[in-house]
């Protein structure tokens, strides 16, 4: 007797079933980054981070879409996930979703609220215009027919302080932006943060040798903040 076995990537339920998106902050961004992540001890408390997602899409095995979402601005430190919007998709196994992160009227992702280091604090206000696409690995997505599964994009806000562009051991540091308020006035700026050479501080840039200036580092790591489903793997086209 010969056995058929059905392989997740292979196997289609049939009929359609609705794919349902989220999006989430976590803590990290509802409340705040606590001193034991910070490798420097400082800490941070977001007011304000909006992120602009301008295309949700699940993608099939040929890499085609099998249905999109128009996605939508959204205010990260609202507490709890937040919905995205939901599609009616064929009933089957999936394993991309594609997330873009980007805006053509006006910021991508914008973040503001207070950096605090040895006992003193800081404030910002930053407004970056990169886009990013997400092609993110969903673990175990299977749209049954007639039901619903759903996925999460993450939103990492920890990952604005890392040291490094592609080191996965990167470390979170915040006393090299605290620092930078050159005229003294408890803001940290943008331009303020364009006055600093990453040569200087040993921040590891890798193959993106354009990264020269604090302002360039930082505005790089809005590229890096989405993740699937709280730690899942995307890979990012800048």
């Amino acid at each position: 007797m010969r056995t058929l076995v059905l392989l997740p990537f292979l196997a289609a339920c049939g009929g359609t079933g609705a794919w349902v998106v989220e999006t989430w902050g976590e803590d990290y961004i509802e409340q705040e980054i606590p001193a034991e992540v910070f490798e420097d001890g400082c800490s941070v408390a977001y007011d304000r981070f909006e992120v602009a997602v301008s295309d949700v899409a699940l993608l099939d095995g040929d890499g085609e879409v099998a249905g999109s979402i128009a996605g939508g601005r959204f205010e990260m430190t609202e507490p709890g996930p937040q919905a995205v919007g939901r599609v009616a998709v064929p009933a089957t196994y999936y394993s991309t979703g594609r997330f873009v992160v980007s805006a053509d009227d006006g910021a991508s992702v914008e973040a503001a609220g207070t950096l605090s280091c040895g006992g003193a604090s800081k404030s910002f206000d930053w407004t970056f215009t990169t886009a990013t696409t997400y092609l993110c690995e969903p673990e175990d997505l299977t749209i049954p027919a007639g039901g619903e599964a759903s996925t999460q994009l993450t939103i990492h806000g920890d990952h604005l302080f890392y040291d490094g562009l592609e080191n996965p051991d990167a470390l979170v540091r915040g006393q090299a932006i605290f620092d930078a308020d050159g005229d003294g006035d408890g803001t940290i700026t943008q331009a303020e943060l364009g006055a600093i050479s990453v040569a200087t501080l040993g921040y590891a840039v890798g193959q993106y040798s354009e990264v020269t200036t604090l302002s360039d580092f930082v505005s790089f790591l809005t590229q890096t903040l989405g993740h699937v489903d709280g730690e899942g793997h995307c890979q990012v086209d800048l």
